[in-house]
């Protein structure tokens, strides 16, 4: 297939970033000074903003794994590749019109009553059905298996686990399933295991891919079949700390902290080639250390129960912006984009998520400190439009799709 195929599609991944970043930008601002009147509820802009940015990282996602596998298996992309990436593309992003409204409630069209985000999440959940099905069609019977492949496998069961979780949402809601315990077991199973499962391991793969290009291969045994396993339950931690026995909370923080270990050996190695890594995949590694002291501490359960509450939106971005969407942005710039135009992006898209990372690392923090919650508040506001800036000036890094256009030929 050709590169301007996955040219685009790194455009229009970094297009929905756009629009989710915009929309968690007036969320901010909302949350600061109010909400302008007939902009709609804040919590169902929330939906639509968290859905639309698991739509950017997976599209983003989609789109490096597609371009790596013909190498890594010597078989050419099965057919049906390109209306799954269209299908997941328009999808994606109508999660954001269709969330906006009424969030997760129905909404009044005509004479009838649709739930129109818990539909647009179906739908949007199928092409995650179908990419899965035409992963496995291609790589069933692969001998040869690069680290790469073997972690693109782990993370596309993952994404299959979190998938059940996030289809079960709609399920729920149709057969009126009100108990808090199962509703909270499925969000996070959903939730939890896409932010720390599949993405961790898709991108361990997508970087790894890309330091095979450069002929750079692990030093050493690096995890992968034990590495997903324990992050499997894990996604009990983000569940409320009523709602667990001692022996759940025991049972998905020690195996945290086994994931903890594990991603320090991948750290060690993508240390020791650090200098072929490009700079914005090296800034997302913070996000990984923060993860990996944040491991540690959660096994006090008194810190874990409280960081549960006042950390839990901080952690949530850690995961999606500071370490996936800027390992993501590196690694399509690096890939597909014109990189003598990128400095100033990436200055400016670290600068902005460094802000919002501090400040809200320092509202979880607000109690104790000589500022305000409202200040951090403001702060990350700002933050979010330097960062909406950058994804904008990424934008321009891709287009036009037309290589041989872009490069003036």
């Amino acid at each position: 297939m050709p590169r301007t195929f996955f040219r685009k599609y790194a455009f229009l991944a970094i297009l929905i970033l756009v629009l989710a970043g915009s929309t968690g930008s007036l969320l901010r601002f909302a949350l600061v000074y109010g909400m302008p009147a007939g902009w709609g509820e804040i919590r169902n802009v929330v939906h639509a903003h968290s859905h639309t940015m698991f739509g950017w990282t997976i599209l983003a996602l989609m789109a490096l794994i597609w371009h790596h596998l013909p190498g890594l298996t010597g078989r050419k992309l099965p057919r049906g590749v390109r209306w799954q990436m269209a299908a997941t593309f328009i999808f994606s992003l109508l999660q954001l019109p269709a969330f906006w409204p009424n969030g997760y409630k129905s909404t009044t069209i005509g004479s009838a009553q649709l739930p129109l985000g818990a539909m647009s999440a179906g739908f949007a959940g199928l092409t995650w059905f179908w990419f899965m099905g035409l992963y496995v069609r291609m790589v069933h019977g692969v001998k040869e298996r690069a680290l790469a492949l073997r972690l693109w496998n782990w993370a596309v069961i993952l994404l299959f686990l979190a998938s059940l979780g996030a289809m079960a949402e709609p399920a729920l809601l149709a057969m009126k399933i009100e108990n808090p315990f199962v509703k909270h077991l499925f969000l996070h199973l959903f939730l939890d295991l896409f932010t720390s499962g599949w993405l961790l391991l898709a991108l361990f793969g997508a970087i790894w891919a890309r330091l095979g290009e450069k002929d750079v291969t692990p030093g050493r045994w690096l995890p992968v079949a034990s590495l997903a396993l324990f992050i499997i339950p894990t996604f009990l931690l983000g569940m409320p700390p009523d709602m667990l026995t001692p022996a759940m909370y025991w049972l998905a923080a020690l195996a945290n902290l086994v994931v903890a270990a594990f991603v320090a050996l991948y750290l060690w190695q993508f240390w020791r080639n650090w200098g072929v890594l490009p700079r914005l995949v090296r800034f997302g590694m913070l996000g990984l250390v923060v993860q990996i002291g944040a491991a540690v501490m959660m096994f006090v359960p008194a810190v874990w129960q409280w960081g549960v509450g006042a950390l839990r939106i901080f952690y949530l971005h850690d995961m999606l912006l500071v370490w996936a969407s800027s390992a993501l942005m590196g690694l399509l710039i690096a890939q597909f984009g014109n990189e003598t135009r990128r400095r100033w992006m990436e200055g400016l898209w670290m600068l902005g998520v460094g802000l919002m990372w501090l400040a809200l690392l320092a509202g979880g923090f607000a109690p104790w400190l000589p500022l305000s919650g409202r200040t951090f508040l403001a702060i990350a506001a700002w933050a979010s439009v330097i960062i909406v800036l950058a994804a904008v000036m990424a934008l321009t890094l891709f287009w036009p799709w037309n290589e041989k256009r872009s490069l003036g030929k």
